[in-house]
């Protein structure tokens, strides 16, 4: 099994205390943000084959990443760094977020720190030229700190305060892009892209990527691709643990803020928002069977 930690919020910026207490206990529970049913899934090193931790901060988390280590469980980061301000990005100081990625990739080593710029989205302030600019001054930082970077395009859907780019925005943003990642020696792909931009060297992504989560455990691993995510993405199967709305960072773009989840955080809890009710039914991941809360 993998362990998505997570596309629905982000852990290691606002929930390593409660990621570290889960992998003690062992495993964790999981709220489905649809129909509201509790799973509990397994932190065992025996059941958790890699955790992909997507953060554009992980300095609480590298604080932790000792205790991450002892579980024995290989992992590597989706790390999203993006040129905007407080505007679109409240809850994020671009200068720290740039230097924590520096480090973690210096813990880590550059094949477990993937830089995601994402999503690209074009204003009146934030314009082509703004990201052929931007992107390059990042390219300079990152290229020696990272094995690649991955693009995508905002979606509507995202956000009512951003248009979708047109098509045209997008060809000449991947030709910008892909003209300065060869620059600096940077392998240049896509998440979750219709658009076909294999002619400027730009190749379709998975993040949560088989090829690697094999490397990193070293063995196979008989996943196949994950049809919950969107028809474009190529990422493998994983189990998701975290919940939408509980993300501090607030940014004006993202799909995981428009649903609210009201429950307190509470590190000791084994869910990341909230408790179970008494009696509530919690049913194992691998089975239909069901337990009881106590």
């Amino acid at each position: 099994m993998i362990i998505s930690a997570s596309r629905r919020t982000d852990i290691p910026a606002w929930f390593s205390e409660w990621f570290c207490n889960r992998l003690c206990e062992g495993f964790c529970y999981v709220r489905n943000p649809y129909s509201q049913k509790i799973t509990r899934v397994s932190l065992m090193r025996e059941d958790t084959d890699v955790i992909v931790f997507w953060t554009k901060n992980a300095e609480p988390m590298m604080q932790r990443l000792s205790a991450v280590d002892a579980s024995g469980i290989p992992y590597y980061f989706q790390y999203t760094v993006t040129p905007y301000g407080s505007d679109v990005e409240p809850g994020l100081t671009k200068r720290d977020c740039i230097k924590n990625f520096l480090e973690l990739s210096e813990m880590l080593g550059r094949d477990r720190v993937l830089w995601r710029y994402d999503p690209v989205l074009i204003t009146e302030k934030y314009s082509v030229e703004f990201h052929a600019d931007a992107f390059a001054k990042l390219c300079e930082l990152f290229s020696e700190a990272t094995c690649r970077c991955t693009i995508s395009f905002v979606d509507a859907y995202r956000a009512s305060l951003f248009r979708t780019c047109t098509f045209d925005e997008m060809i000449r943003l991947a030709e910008i892009f892909s003209a300065t990642a060869k620059r600096f020696g940077l392998p240049l792909v896509s998440c979750a892209e219709e658009i076909d931009l294999d002619r400027f060297g730009i190749s379709h992504a998975s993040c949560v990527d088989k090829e690697i989560c094999e490397s990193l455990c070293g063995r196979p691993l008989p996943v196949k691709r994950d049809r919950n995510q969107r028809t474009a993405c190529g990422c493998v199967e994983s189990t998701d643990i975290g919940a939408y709305g509980t993300c501090r960072c607030g940014c004006r773009y993202c799909y995981a803020c428009g649903r609210r989840t009201a429950a307190a955080h509470d590190p000791a809890s084994p869910l990341i928002s909230g408790r179970p009710k008494d009696n509530e039914p919690v049913f194992p991941r691998s089975s239909g069977q069901t337990t009881l809360f106590r």
